[in-house]
């Protein structure tokens, strides 16, 4: 049976030709952690493995599910078949560079298998293993956030390239080079596509199913399925492609550069409209920022947000004297009328609902971080004051801004002999005054030194860097679980390396702040940057954004 969901005729000829046996290109496995920024977990990103790897009635050694229906006897591996990486770089460009061996977090990377030419009991020889399909892939919300892409999800299923699933008849070992090969097939007329066709399209079949339902090598959550639709009760879809509410995908937005007016001689204000407004936009919240791609998109950056909403906002760059593309990029290559992709700006470094007073203070750029914050302050009548440091009065930035907020400002010009004095400042504060620091790594150790011997409670006190050096010495990290060894250079980030050779680290600031580009830590030494980690914690991670090993480290990847 063809099934002509694709559009391109061809690409399905191709991917229907018949399937007896091909080489195993990659092993992956890939361990439950924290991903995307959002309140979930996922094993989805998985590494290479080299050499033999064991496999039991589970699955892979080394292998994890953050999902409790994930796993299991009838899901012990995933293969995915690379064939379809071409296609959705080609349908899906601007996420292109994500759409590699490993993305849709499969076990097995083969070319030629897919959903149209592999079938339900299938049992496929594997290195020492004996394996028999037993479902197709449920995709679900993890894959819009994965590809960027608000629909990934759906399209994947509708399209019938979603990976499938075996049970193991024989546990043994696989590596990659191993031959896959086709034992036996009891069901030719029930490829994973056309058990897929069932499942999202043809749904109220009721013949159909109850041939489904007779197969016993089909595994037990699609039976289920058929099972209870026969009974009229249909699943919630919905939900398990969406996530709902809670984990809608951090969308990528079109904007378009409106205004673009020099600030200081080293800072531009920068205005953004989105192309396709929304009806009712959101507000931006004190301490927000955004993330933006730049360039050719694989360069994504965080930058606080000054003020505006969802439709209309505005950010404030420096060009730095270390920077790594995205600030050179803007001052210098970003024009009237460019667009650019923004993701959804989010509350990064809030005011403290419980206090009775607000200190801010700001070094240069770092001024971004408490514009909207000040505002707020003084919308709502709160108590409040900035503090603001710069190096000449050529230096001050969003004058506009700090005008509306009158007698609550106080700019520090050094270059006039008007020095801050963090002990004089931390020595007015009230007891339950809060202490919001953006600045150098010098300007945040006075601040920390001046609340401490002045008994400052820590809770008290919040930091957020604009800019953290991350080059310095060349180091070596190993990947413990695939055995692989990056060089990181001495202008390069562990992020980029990491993201280089293939693994899609979370992240958002990137400046050292969120802690979500945290990787493990196994053994060797590291400079520790940012404040994205905790004290306790940095003795088994570190902050690949800023962060740097010395000599040789061991992650946890």
């Amino acid at each position: 049976m063809t099934i002509f969901q694709d559009d391109n005729l061809e690409a399905v000829k191709l991917l229907e030709q018949p399937w007896k046996a091909e080489k195993l290109l990659e092993v992956r496995t890939g361990r439950v952690r924290p991903v995307f920024g959002i309140q979930v977990q996922s094993a989805i990103f998985k590494n290479v493995r080299r050499g033999p790897v064991a496999v039991n009635q589970l699955g892979c050694e080394g292998d994890q599910h953050a999902f409790e229906l994930h796993g299991g006897p009838d899901m012990a591996l995933l293969q995915y078949s690379t064939l379809h990486y071409r296609r959705w770089k080609e349908e899906l460009p601007d996420s292109a560079h994500l759409f590699v061996p490993g993305g849709f977090g499969e076990n097995l990377v083969a070319a030629h298998a897919n959903e149209r030419n592999i079938c339900i009991g299938d049992v496929i020889q594997i290195g020492t293993v004996v394996a028999q399909v037993s479902l197709p892939r449920q995709p679900c919300f993890k894959l819009n956030h994965r590809f960027q892409i608000k629909d990934m999800s759906k399209r994947s299923q509708d399209l019938f390239r979603t990976g499938w699933l075996y049970r193991i008849l024989k546990e043994g070992k696989v590596q990659a080079g191993d031959d896959m090969i086709l034992l036996r097939r009891p069901h030719p007329e029930w490829t994973i596509a056309k058990v897929q066709y069932y499942l999202y399209h043809d749904m109220r079949n009721e013949m159909a199913m109850r041939q489904l339902i007779q197969i016993k090598e089909l595994g037990l959550e699609a039976r289920t399925i058929f099972e209870n639709r026969l009974k009229k009760q249909y699943e919630d879809q919905e939900k398990r492609l969406t996530g709902g509410d809670a984990m809608l995908m951090n969308i990528w937005s079109s904007y378009r550069l409106v205004k673009k007016q020099k600030e200081t001689p080293r800072i531009v204000s920068l205005t953004f409209e989105r192309t396709e407004p929304s009806p009712n936009p959101e507000e931006v919240h004190p301490g927000s920022h955004v993330q933006v791609k730049l360039g050719d998109r694989k360069l994504v950056r965080a930058y606080s947000v000054v003020a505006g909403d969802a439709n209309r906002f505005e950010l404030a760059i420096a060009l730095s004297e270390t920077s790594r593309g995205g600030s050179h990029f803007i001052h210098r290559n970003l024009h009237l009328g460019d667009t650019l992709l923004f993701g959804k700006i989010t509350p990064s470094f809030p005011l403290s609902t419980e206090a009775d007073e607000h200190v801010f203070i700001a070094g240069g750029i770092g001024l971004t971080a408490f514009i909207a914050s000040a505002a707020r302050c003084q919308q709502e009548g709160l108590s409040y004051h900035l503090h603001y440091l710069v190096r000449s009065s050529h230096d001050v930035a969003l004058k506009r801004y700090l005008k509306s907020l009158g007698p609550n400002v106080t700019i520090y010009d050094k270059s006039a002999g008007k020095a801050f004095n963090a002990a004089l400042v931390m020595g007015k504060v009230k007891n339950n005054t809060h202490i919001y620091c953006c600045g150098s790594d010098r300007l945040r150790r006075a601040i920390a030194e001046a609340a401490h011997s002045m008994s400052v409670c820590s809770g008290h006190l919040h930091f957020e860097t604009f800019e953290v050096a991350t080059s310095g010495d060349p180091f070596v990290a190993e990947l413990a679980d695939s055995g692989r060894t990056l060089s990181v250079e001495g202008e390069k980030t562990l992020l980029d390396a990491l993201r280089e050779a293939g693994l899609e680290i979370s992240s958002s600031c990137e400046a050292g702040n969120c802690g979500t580009c945290r990787v493990g830590v196994r053994s060797g030494n590291v400079k520790h940057r940012g404040t994205g980690l905790v004290e306790a914690e940095k003795c088994s991670a570190m902050l690949s954004c800023v962060s740097r090993g010395i000599g040789t480290i061991v992650l946890d990847l």
